[in-house]
């Protein structure tokens, strides 16, 4: 009787993760879809592809949190090209690279639109700009997104566009505006 239980109750810890809402921004203050290459995500080069988004800024441009969760790893190295990953709803982990500062420690919560650090120089390589790399993994693979004619097609189902991500649910966010009639 005790793992019908145990499996329905791990179960239903799984399905809360998909109930809570998800809120979304744009993850470095004052950006638009342009400073961004759509196209660079799964962008394939060498032996791996892009899993991820560069979004260019000037560094020391706030980063925050486009989404609310739980921070599960920061790391703050005073030579820069610090990580910050947030377990989101949906079991999704948004990954903050390229940081030049961390303003978050993990086991904290953080909202949508909190700080969490600051655009940095990969690397500290100051032949490419400055930009924060922002990706998105899921932990449960998403189906919908099983294309096994492309390469590194199985890697592809635990990886949201993150293009996709911040700019679709922006644009019906608009239009639902729009849509409204005036009184």
């Amino acid at each position: 009787m005790q793992k019908p239980l145990l499996f329905l109750g791990a179960l239903t810890i799984f399905m809360m993760g998909y109930w809570i809402p998800e809120d979304r921004h744009v993850p470095v203050e004052g950006a638009k879809p342009y400073d961004w290459n759509p196209a660079a995500y799964w962008y394939i080069g060498g032996q791996n592809a892009q899993k991820g988004i560069n979004i260019f800024a000037r560094e020391g441009t706030p980063v925050v949190a486009s989404t609310s969760g739980w921070v599960v790893y920061s790391e703050n190295n005073p030579e820069g090209n610090n990580t910050v990953l947030v377990l989101g709803s949906k079991w999704r982990l948004h990954n903050y690279a390229n940081l030049e500062k961390v303003d978050v420690k993990p086991g904290t919560w953080v909202k949508t639109g909190e700080q969490i650090g600051a655009v940095g120089l990969p690397n500290k390589d100051a032949k490419r700009p400055a930009n924060l790399y922002y990706s998105i993994r899921s932990l449960s693979p998403q189906v919908s997104e099983l294309k096994p004619e492309k390469p590194f097609w199985l890697d592809q189902v635990f990886y949201v566009n993150p293009h996709k991500f911040l700019t679709e649910y922006q644009s019906s966010d608009a239009e639902a505006v729009h849509a409204e009639p005036a009184h």
